[in-house]
């Protein structure tokens, strides 16, 4: 059987488009066959990385993680650099929501080793995201510095992580001022190279950063931002599209006991008694249409 020669493109393409794993798994089992049966190496790396973008569009860490993880540690895939060298700001994003973190330093001690002898451009950018990414409070905002002072021109989809990642940074450290103009500029490339995924968590951080969300009123009136500090607010609107308080916890970098407590105090303030009213409250107009 040809193997198509549009088999490896989907892959290398899939973690900057965001799209749904529903849309993709069917083409990455072929690929799993294909690599099984035919010990094609490069398709089986290339299937890994593009089902652990699939999993991280669908906010499922954990599977990422393992899927991504792999791909280092198997050794017919290292081979295969290219890939690896594409996966490596996916697994580390994978590993800060999943607390691997050092499982990932010790990873990325045998990349950086590559990376002296390596001149790859991806790899080096790579590299960057990775180290600002996994570094500690102390080191981090030179890490982003340094990473941005290179040449990014050419390579939209990674300044545009390094953005968000940076504006999250920003505001876990309380800078929220600082952190809206990054968010901002994350999002705003990160939906025009069509990363939907990744454009949402931009939105989705500008609004724990205080960001306004037009026209919605709590229970007696008053604008909801008025109310819920915008990390309730954001809570509340995770909670209120059916995420439990673990799935919130990784996104907002919070523990599920933490979300379980602020939903507690969310609830006397909005009026309500339980999550099952939190979407009606936030979204008044859908209720009064449902009435």
């Amino acid at each position: 059987m040809a193997v198509p020669s549009s088999v490896g493109s989907p892959a290398r393409r899939f973690h900057s488009s965001g799209c749904s794993a529903k849309k993709w798994m069917p083409w990455l089992v072929l690929s799993e066959h294909l690599a099984e049966t035919r010990g094609l190496h490069g398709i089986r790396a290339q299937a890994r990385v593009a089902r652990g973008s699939a999993w991280l569009s669908e906010g499922r860490y954990v599977e990422a993680y393992d899927e991504l993880v792999a791909l280092f540690a198997d050794r017919a895939a290292r081979h295969n650099e290219r890939e690896r060298m594409s996966a490596i700001m996916l697994l580390v994003e994978a590993a800060v929501h999943t607390e691997h973190e050092d499982d990932v330093r010790s990873i990325m001690v045998d990349v950086e080793a590559t990376g002296l002898v390596s001149p790859s451009p991806l790899l080096h950018v790579q590299l960057n995201y990775a180290r600002a990414v996994l570094a500690a409070d102390a080191d981090a905002e030179d890490r982003y510095r340094e990473a941005f002072a290179d040449d990014l021109v050419g390579w939209p989809w990674v300044r545009a992580r390094l953005e968000l990642a940076y504006g999250s940074w920003l505001r876990r450290q309380r800078r929220v001022v600082e952190s809206r103009s990054r968010l901002r500029a994350a999002g705003e490339t990160l939906e025009v190279i069509g990363a939907n995924t990744w454009a949402e968590q931009a939105r989705t951080e500008l609004r724990a950063a205080g960001e306004r969300m037009d026209g919605r009123r709590d229970a007696d009136g008053g604008a909801i931002e008025d109310v819920l500090s915008p990390q309730e607010l954001e809570i509340a609107r995770l909670a209120a599209e059916g995420l439990s308080n673990r799935e919130i916890g990784q996104r907002l970098f919070l523990s599920h006991r933490t979300v379980g407590s602020h939903l507690y105090r969310i609830f006397p303030k909005l009026g309500i008694t339980s999550r099952r009213y939190l979407f009606t409250s936030l979204n008044p107009a859908s209720g009064a249409a449902a009435a």
